[in-house]
């Protein structure tokens, strides 16, 4: 498969003088749950409204586990785990919850969904 790149010229936030030209992927669009389940159901045993209510669950259970502070690793697809940000204090007597500024959904792709993308080609467009 070939991936389509388009030509973009971007400023250096430090030095605004200096412009250059980067590649960037032009999207395709988007995919939804809907059409990964029909994809999903074309290759497998299970209905499309199997496919749908595994998804669905999947989507109700992840937060759940998160929120435990687990991680979640789905072999052959990577690992979810949340990572939280927050302000730094002089000391540690100092530091309270109030100082978290957030969490962020971090993911790790399996090596195998990495062999997987090594095989991508690129074209430029523009």
């Amino acid at each position: 498969m070939t991936i389509k790149l388009k030509k973009i010229q971007r400023k250096n936030p430090q030095n605004p003088a200096s412009v250059k030209w980067y590649l960037t992927q032009e999207t395709a669009g988007n995919v939804g749950l809907q059409e990964i389940a029909k994809e999903i159901e074309g290759r497998s045993a299970l209905s499309l409204g199997d496919v749908q209510s595994v998804l669905s669950n999947l989507m109700e259970v992840m937060p759940m586990f998160l929120k435990l502070g687990q991680s979640i690793k789905l072999e052959g697809f990577g690992s979810f785990r949340l990572s939280v940000t927050s302000d730094g204090t002089e000391t540690a007597e100092e530091l309270t919850a109030r100082q978290v500024k957030g969490a962020k959904l971090m993911f790790l792709p399996s090596i195998e969904l990495k062999r997987n993308l090594e095989d991508i080609s690129y074209e430029v467009i523009s």
